[in-house]
Protein backbone atom coordinates (compact mmCIF):
# COMPACT_ATOMS: atom_id res chain seq x y z
CA UNK A 1 0.00 0.00 0.00
CA UNK A 2 1.26 3.45 -1.01
CA UNK A 3 2.00 5.91 2.00
CA UNK A 4 -0.58 8.04 0.56
CA UNK A 5 -3.28 5.77 0.89
CA UNK A 6 -5.31 5.05 4.08
CA UNK A 7 -7.51 1.71 4.67
CA UNK A 8 -10.40 1.86 6.07
CA UNK A 9 -13.46 -1.34 6.70
CA UNK A 10 -14.94 -1.79 3.81
CA UNK A 11 -11.89 -1.16 1.04
CA UNK A 12 -9.32 1.30 0.51
CA UNK A 13 -9.22 5.20 0.80
CA UNK A 14 -6.71 7.40 -1.13
CA UNK A 15 -5.96 10.31 1.05
CA UNK A 16 -4.08 12.54 -1.45
CA UNK A 17 -3.10 16.84 -2.41
CA UNK A 18 -6.19 18.37 -4.26
CA UNK A 19 -5.39 20.59 -7.64
CA UNK A 20 -7.12 22.63 -9.99
CA UNK A 21 -8.57 19.71 -11.59
CA UNK A 22 -10.48 18.76 -8.60
CA UNK A 23 -13.03 21.92 -8.53
CA UNK A 24 -16.22 20.25 -9.87
CA UNK A 25 -15.63 17.20 -8.31
CA UNK A 26 -15.23 19.23 -4.66
CA UNK A 27 -18.48 21.58 -5.85
CA UNK A 28 -20.31 18.23 -6.30
CA UNK A 29 -18.97 16.44 -2.86
CA UNK A 30 -20.55 20.01 -1.12
CA UNK A 31 -23.62 19.50 -2.87
CA UNK A 32 -23.86 16.08 -1.87
CA UNK A 33 -23.56 17.03 2.11
CA UNK A 34 -26.64 16.54 4.12
CA UNK A 35 -27.69 20.02 5.22
CA UNK A 36 -26.51 19.25 8.60
CA UNK A 37 -23.18 18.44 7.58
CA UNK A 38 -22.89 21.69 5.59
CA UNK A 39 -24.13 23.72 8.47
CA UNK A 40 -21.56 21.77 10.58
CA UNK A 41 -18.57 22.66 7.91
CA UNK A 42 -19.36 25.96 6.84
CA UNK A 43 -21.74 27.46 9.81
CA UNK A 44 -24.47 27.37 6.42
CA UNK A 45 -26.49 24.31 4.61
CA UNK A 46 -26.36 26.83 1.91
CA UNK A 47 -24.67 25.32 -1.04
CA UNK A 48 -23.77 25.22 -3.51
CA UNK A 49 -20.34 27.09 -2.37
CA UNK A 50 -19.29 30.49 -4.35
CA UNK A 51 -17.03 30.74 -6.75
CA UNK A 52 -14.62 32.32 -4.38
CA UNK A 53 -15.52 29.52 -1.43
CA UNK A 54 -14.95 26.84 -4.44
CA UNK A 55 -11.67 28.30 -5.81
CA UNK A 56 -10.36 28.23 -1.78
CA UNK A 57 -11.25 24.12 -1.58
CA UNK A 58 -9.54 24.00 -4.33
CA UNK A 59 -6.45 24.87 -3.10
CA UNK A 60 -6.14 27.73 -5.98
CA UNK A 61 -4.02 30.81 -3.98
CA UNK A 62 -1.00 30.81 -2.11
CA UNK A 63 -0.68 29.46 1.77
CA UNK A 64 -3.36 27.16 0.81
CA UNK A 65 -2.96 23.36 1.58
CA UNK A 66 -5.65 20.99 0.52
CA UNK A 67 -6.10 17.02 0.74
CA UNK A 68 -9.18 15.28 -0.34
CA UNK A 69 -10.09 11.57 0.45
CA UNK A 70 -11.40 9.89 -2.22
CA UNK A 71 -13.00 5.92 -2.69
CA UNK A 72 -12.82 4.87 -6.49
CA UNK A 73 -12.20 8.20 -7.58
CA UNK A 74 -15.19 9.84 -5.77
CA UNK A 75 -13.96 12.66 -3.43
CA UNK A 76 -15.71 11.37 0.45
CA UNK A 77 -13.44 13.92 2.59
CA UNK A 78 -11.77 17.53 2.31
CA UNK A 79 -9.35 19.21 4.50
CA UNK A 80 -7.75 22.55 3.76
CA UNK A 81 -5.06 24.31 5.42
CA UNK A 82 -4.86 28.31 5.17
CA UNK A 83 -1.57 29.75 6.71
CA UNK A 84 -1.57 33.44 7.77
CA UNK A 85 0.60 35.27 9.78
CA UNK A 86 -1.01 36.13 13.24
CA UNK A 87 -0.21 39.79 14.77
CA UNK A 88 3.00 38.62 16.76
CA UNK A 89 4.16 37.62 13.33
CA UNK A 90 3.42 33.52 14.29
CA UNK A 91 2.80 31.76 11.09
CA UNK A 92 -0.66 29.74 11.75
CA UNK A 93 -2.70 28.06 9.92
CA UNK A 94 -6.41 27.80 9.63
CA UNK A 95 -7.93 24.03 9.41
CA UNK A 96 -11.20 22.82 8.26
CA UNK A 97 -12.31 19.52 7.27
CA UNK A 98 -15.14 18.09 6.36
CA UNK A 99 -16.53 14.29 5.80
CA UNK A 100 -18.96 12.82 4.02
CA UNK A 101 -22.04 11.27 6.04
CA UNK A 102 -21.41 7.74 5.19
CA UNK A 103 -17.85 7.82 5.88
CA UNK A 104 -17.83 9.90 9.60
CA UNK A 105 -16.70 7.79 12.37
CA UNK A 106 -14.36 5.52 10.09
CA UNK A 107 -11.27 7.50 11.06
CA UNK A 108 -11.02 9.29 7.99
CA UNK A 109 -11.45 12.71 9.24
CA UNK A 110 -8.95 11.54 12.13
CA UNK A 111 -6.28 10.71 9.06
CA UNK A 112 -6.67 13.81 7.45
CA UNK A 113 -6.62 16.15 10.12
CA UNK A 114 -3.06 13.66 11.01
CA UNK A 115 -1.61 14.49 7.47
CA UNK A 116 -2.55 18.33 7.53
CA UNK A 117 -0.71 18.79 10.84
CA UNK A 118 2.32 17.15 9.80
CA UNK A 119 2.50 19.02 6.12
CA UNK A 120 2.04 21.93 8.72
CA UNK A 121 4.86 21.48 11.02
CA UNK A 122 6.74 20.55 7.81
CA UNK A 123 6.10 24.07 6.07
CA UNK A 124 7.51 25.42 9.45
CA UNK A 125 4.10 26.74 10.36
CA UNK A 126 3.73 27.59 14.60
CA UNK A 127 0.61 26.48 14.86
CA UNK A 128 -3.13 25.50 14.10
CA UNK A 129 -6.54 27.35 14.50
CA UNK A 130 -10.23 25.74 13.97
CA UNK A 131 -13.41 27.25 14.07
CA UNK A 132 -16.08 24.69 15.74
CA UNK A 133 -19.95 24.74 15.95
CA UNK A 134 -20.17 24.09 19.20
CA UNK A 135 -22.76 21.38 18.50
CA UNK A 136 -20.14 19.61 16.27
CA UNK A 137 -19.08 17.44 19.17
CA UNK A 138 -17.92 14.91 16.74
CA UNK A 139 -15.38 17.65 15.36
CA UNK A 140 -14.36 18.63 19.41
CA UNK A 141 -14.19 14.80 20.42
CA UNK A 142 -11.43 14.05 17.48
CA UNK A 143 -9.61 17.21 18.54
CA UNK A 144 -9.48 16.74 21.80
CA UNK A 145 -8.22 12.93 20.98
CA UNK A 146 -5.93 14.03 18.16
CA UNK A 147 -4.39 16.90 20.22
CA UNK A 148 -4.27 16.20 23.59
CA UNK A 149 -2.69 20.09 23.84
CA UNK A 150 -5.22 22.32 22.39
CA UNK A 151 -6.71 25.13 24.05
CA UNK A 152 -10.27 26.39 23.47
CA UNK A 153 -11.69 29.85 23.44
CA UNK A 154 -15.91 29.69 24.01
CA UNK A 155 -17.31 32.71 22.78
CA UNK A 156 -19.98 34.06 20.23
CA UNK A 157 -21.49 31.18 18.35
CA UNK A 158 -18.04 29.13 17.86
CA UNK A 159 -15.27 27.54 19.51
CA UNK A 160 -11.63 28.56 18.15
CA UNK A 161 -9.43 25.72 18.99
CA UNK A 162 -5.90 26.28 18.99
CA UNK A 163 -3.06 23.94 18.62
CA UNK A 164 1.28 25.02 18.60
CA UNK A 165 2.98 23.06 16.51
CA UNK A 166 6.77 22.68 17.19
CA UNK A 167 9.31 23.71 15.40
CA UNK A 168 10.71 21.86 12.27
CA UNK A 169 13.45 19.45 13.06
CA UNK A 170 16.85 20.42 11.83
CA UNK A 171 17.68 16.23 11.53
CA UNK A 172 15.62 14.57 8.54
CA UNK A 173 13.20 12.31 9.44
CA UNK A 174 12.24 13.35 12.60
CA UNK A 175 9.46 15.87 11.68
CA UNK A 176 6.95 13.40 11.17
CA UNK A 177 7.34 11.84 14.56
CA UNK A 178 7.38 15.75 16.34
CA UNK A 179 4.41 16.21 14.30
CA UNK A 180 2.61 13.73 16.03
CA UNK A 181 3.72 14.05 19.60
CA UNK A 182 2.63 17.71 18.93
CA UNK A 183 -1.03 16.54 17.90
CA UNK A 184 -1.22 14.28 20.72
CA UNK A 185 -1.09 11.36 18.33
CA UNK A 186 -2.48 8.29 20.09
CA UNK A 187 -3.04 4.59 18.69
CA UNK A 188 -6.21 5.01 17.28
CA UNK A 189 -6.50 6.26 13.67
Amino acid sequence: MSPRASTVPGGTIEIRTASGADCEAIKSFVIGLSLRTRFLRFFTPTAPPSSTVLRGMCGVGPGTDVLVATEHGMIIGHAMAVDTVEPDGGRVTDVGLVVTDRWQNCGIGSEMLRRVVTRAAARGVSGLVMEVLPENRRMLAMISRRCADAGYEFGGDSVTVRVRLPEPPTAKGHGHDAALRAAGRTGRR
